[in-house]
């Protein structure tokens, strides 16, 4: 029995009797098949098995064999497809070329794909590498797949002999890589790369020869860039460098213990390696601007140019993107782009940014040597705010602005901090005028597409307290939604005390977790003094009373919820009984609110109806006197009010609770009632039952916040409602 080494040697050679070849199988769907002819053309037909009807076009590769008798002066290698049943052996194959056509038997077992490149390069010679390069680009080409990915390395690593070593990686930010290492044969400036990670890339490497005297005269090192384009390199997970040398292809393998550098180290490590290096003044300029990328360093400060930008703010918003606010000074238009960059991701904000005013920054630098009488005292609309929408999570990614001055780029390292409080994002916005163009501009463009992609977490309960609380025996809770003013909740859980209908029901005051101290304790003294079951919770991330209702879902085990906002008061006794008479009309399955109505008895709330001929959302009624809806029906509507209602727990839940992309109240509640209502849960004004509300307390200060956040709101909703709100009738 011959031995496994015989077998191998038997099978290195081709076979030279022009009937029979070498089979090597790639996947299910492709086939090498090497062997000898008299003649061959670089396309041929050919018939599996000898069967017309599995005729495929297959490309071949060939090469003149030296000294090789006519029949045999032709070794090729053909690129067949197959498509075979499953069950079909491929036994032969029949070639039709020009003149006549030839049949080979295929010599089982299947050859090794390294044996039969070996067997291909020796019987090639000086003519190997182009035919190596042919299968590997019919191997990466057309429709792609792991085996034949996998197939295509296997040829370059057996055919290529290994030229070198990479010691050194790192990417940076313009998304090549920069490696370090020896060669013996590399070509110096740019070649050609075919780089192994996780597949095959195609790139190119562009490198320096440096000296290394430890390497004698068997090679020379190197410093250069890989450039795979649009293609993205883990440097951690590269393998190989494959490049045609010479005579042949050559490798340059990852040595095992190589170093792998922070994006921000590798400028230096370029800087360092540049000192010895020796390559065309192209190549070495390409390398010398590397070196000039960002390290981590402001270099924005040190321009002799009247230049300087400042940030107030760098957010990293929850759920993916970056806003950032501060101000650039530029009088003299030195700066060419201003782009954010966050990892592999970049985007030119000076084009779209929403321009600030910004006094404070003209005076600061109307002294400065640099500026001086350089700045318009007619202008000083220095500051900016975008929004740059990017990756779910920035941690570990240098985040950093670059400013292109002419063919030079100077940069500012930005720290973002997670997560943005309402008070943080007001401050920020503040200086936009409601009533102008730009601040309409600025929501479109940057705070509306923040809000949108925004993923606050939802309400978390932190603290709980009872009271003689016991929700067990209920099937309904009345939930009051507080904010920071706890006198404003003592006085609501006094009167719903007074009441003998609201007295026996089980009271849950929810607050953010800041004023829960504050609440407490009133809420313990009105529950002894008064006998009624009382549970405060405290909850993070509450800003508003949706939030604190949605955080009291999750405290308690009632069916049924009563939600009434602090400060929004009964006008008469059995206002509950009436709530829950129409609730339950509806088998619960309806959001039910009543009407609301200001201190002078006019109408704050009755429905949020669509008007067809504008074919939008509006509330009716507001202003008019609240004789105006006496003796209406029960109405169902397109929303509610959150700050009075009956509904299920299991339709809030069901719909996902509140949007947290909303900075206030109203357009919040009505995205859950359109949410329910899709679910199946519409909402219902019952006129007949009065609660009342005090005036709006916004100051007149605060009022230009309030439009801003009214705009803000109003623009969120629209872009997610508006499909369906005009294909409402």
């Amino acid at each position: 029995m011959q031995s496994n080494t015989q077998m191998v040697q038997e099978l290195r050679d081709l076979p030279l009797d022009g009937e029979s070849a070498l089979v090597t199988p790639i996947g299910d769907d492709l086939a090498l098949i090497a062997g000898v002819a008299d003649a061959m053309t670089d396309n041929v037909e050919a018939l599996l098995n000898g069967d017309p009807s599995m005729s495929m076009k297959a490309d071949t590769v060939y090469w003149v064999r030296k000294d090789a008798p006519a029949e045999a002066a032709i070794g090729f290698v053909a690129i067949v497809p197959i498509r075979l049943a499953s069950k079909v052996r491929l036994r032969s194959v029949v070639m039709r070329r020009t003149g006549q056509p030839i049949r080979y038997t295929l010599i089982r077992p299947a050859v090794p794909l390294p044996i039969l490149i070996q067997s291909i390069s020796v019987d090639a010679g000086d003519r190997s590498a182009y035919i190596v390069d042919r299968i590997v680009h019919a191997l990466i080409s057309g429709k792609a797949n792991q085996k034949r990915l996998d197939a295509a390395l296997s040829v370059l690593a057996s055919a290529g002999s290994n030229d070198g070593w990479i010691e050194v990686i790192g990417s940076i930010d313009t998304g090549q890589i920069f490696l370090q290492g020896w060669a013996s044969d590399l070509p110096c400036d740019t070649v050609p790369v075919l780089a192994a990670h996780e597949g095959l890339l195609a790139g190119e490497f562009k490198s320096a020869s440096v000296p290394r005297s430890d390497l004698g005269e068997h090679g020379k090192g190197f410093v250069g860039l890989l450039d795979t384009r649009k293609s993205a390199v883990d440097p951690g997970k590269l393998k190989k460098l494959f490049f045609r040398g010479r005579d042949s292809w050559r490798t340059l393998d990852v040595y095992d213990r190589r170093v792998v550098l922070s994006s921000t180290d590798v400028p230096a490590h370029i800087r360092d390696g540049l000192t010895h290096a020796s390559a065309n003044a192209d190549t070495m300029l390409t390398l010398r601007r590397a070196g000039e990328r960002f390290d981590g360093r402001d270099t924005v400060s040190d321009l002799k140019v009247p230049v300087r930008i400042g940030m107030d703010m760098v957010v990293e918003v929850p759920g993916g993107g970056i806003l950032v606010a501060g101000w650039m000074l530029d009088p003299e238009g030195h700066v060419d782009s201003l782009t954010l960059r966050a990892g592999a991701n970049n985007q030119r904000i000076d084009h779209t940014w929403t321009r600030l005013p910004r006094a404070d920054v003209s005076m600061a630098f109307q002294h400065n040597s640099l500026f001086a009488g350089r700045l318009d005292p007619a202008r000083n609309d220095y500051g900016f705010l975008a929004f740059v929408p990017g990756p779910p999570s920035l941690a570990e990614t240098s985040v950093y602005f670059e400013m292109a001055i002419g063919e030079t780029f100077s940069f500012y390292p930005l720290t973002p901090l997670r997560g943005m409080s309402r008070r943080s994002l007001e401050r920020l916005i503040s200086p936009l005028d409601p009533r102008t163009a730009a601040a309409g501009a600025a929501i479109e463009r940057h705070i509306g597409p923040m809000m949108q992609a925004m993923a606050s977490p939802a309400p978390s309960v932190a603290e709980i307290r009872d009271f003689d609380f016991d929700d067990t025996e209920s099937g309904k809770a009345l939930v009051i939604g507080a904010t920071m003013d706890a006198e404003e909740v003592s006085v609501t859980l006094s009167l719903l005390a007074l009441d003998a209908e609201t007295r026996e029901m089980p009271i849950i005051v929810s607050a953010p977790v800041e004023s829960f101290d504050n609440i407490a304790p009133e809420a313990e003294r009105l529950s002894r003094f008064y006998g009624i079951r009382i549970r405060v919770i405290g909850a993070t991330g509450v800003q508003d009373t949706c939030d604190a209702f949605e955080a009291a879902v999750q405290a308690t085990k009632a069916e049924t919820l009563i939600f009434l906002a602090a400060g929004v008061l009964p006008r008469q006794a059995g206002w509950i009984s009436l709530l829950e008479r129409a609730y339950r009309n509806r088998s619960g399955r309806a959001l039910v609110s009543p009407t609301i109505l200001y201190e002078d008895n006019s109408i704050r709330f009755a429905g949020t109806w669509l008007d067809n001929g504008a074919q939008k959302l509006v509330d009716r009624y507001i202003g008019y006197p609240r004789d105006v809806v006496q003796g209406s029906q029960p109405t169902e509507v397109i929303a509610g009010s959150l700050a009075c209602c009956i509904v299920s727990r299991e339709s809030i839940e069901s719909a996902g609770g509140f949007t947290r992309s909303y900075l206030n109240v109203s357009e919040k509640g009505r995205d859950l009632c359109l949410k329910m209502r899709l679910g199946g849960t519409p909402a219902v004004w019952l006129p007949d039952v009065e609660m009342i509300s005090a005036d709006s307390d916004v100051s007149t200060s605060a009022l230009p916040m309030h439009r801003l956040a009214q705009k803000i709101d109003r623009w969120s909703f629209d872009r997610k409602w508006s499909l369906l709100i005009n294909n409402m009738r």
